[in-house]
């Protein structure tokens, strides 16, 4: 009788415990889609270069899920992200993403962790992107005779900086609207 009882504690024990670690890797993937719970490793070339990530690698690189513009420019699709290497321990390591239309590359969003706009460009702000103080310029590249409106703003413990070529199709409001719905 006594080993029946203790085989059902033991059995229910374990249930329990399946469930904590299931709702634990659970409430993970719905909190912080792309994060792992397990530690990353990251990239760490000594040669300070990019290098291609993981969404897993962007989330320990971050402290939290890379974020994403939930409105794209039409045809723009996101092509690769990075995250900086080879700098010192006490830098923040930046995460950046590149955009394409139709194969050419036309827009870059890098992300570090960071409160505030810094402090020099504070007198710069001179916008909002989506309800956070920001600076937004728009600048004439000669190089590739276009526009690029460059964006910087802080939202969530991060700094973010878009810049996105007014390229094939791509109006300054198509750029506004695909900045303001980074989350």
């Amino acid at each position: 009788m006594a080993l029946l009882s203790y085989r059902r504690t033991v059995t229910v024990a374990l249930l329990a415990l399946m469930l904590v670690a299931a709702g634990t890797f659970g409430a993970n993937a719905v909190l912080r889609p792309g994060c792992a719970l397990l530690p990353v490793d990251l990239p760490d070339a000594a040669s300070g270069q990019s290098q291609a990530v993981t969404s897993e690698q962007t989330c320990a690189a971050l402290g939290r899920p890379l974020p994403h513009p939930s409105v794209l420019p039409d045809g723009v699709r996101e092509t690769w992200s990075s995250i900086s290497t080879g700098g010192p321990p006490n830098i923040p390591r930046m995460v950046t993403v590149a955009y394409a239309k139709n194969g050419r590359g036309i827009g870059v969003l890098s992300v570090v962790k960071g409160n505030t706009i810094p402090p020099g460009n504070a007198g710069e702000i001179n916008s909002t992107v989506g309800g956070a103080p920001a600076i937004v310029q728009q600048v004439h590249l000669a190089s590739v005779n276009t526009d690029d409106v460059q964006y910087l703003w802080s939202r969530d413990g991060l700094l973010l900086s878009l810049h996105i070529q007014l390229v094939e199709g791509i109006t300054r409001e198509a750029a506004d609207a695909m900045a303001g719905s980074i989350r």
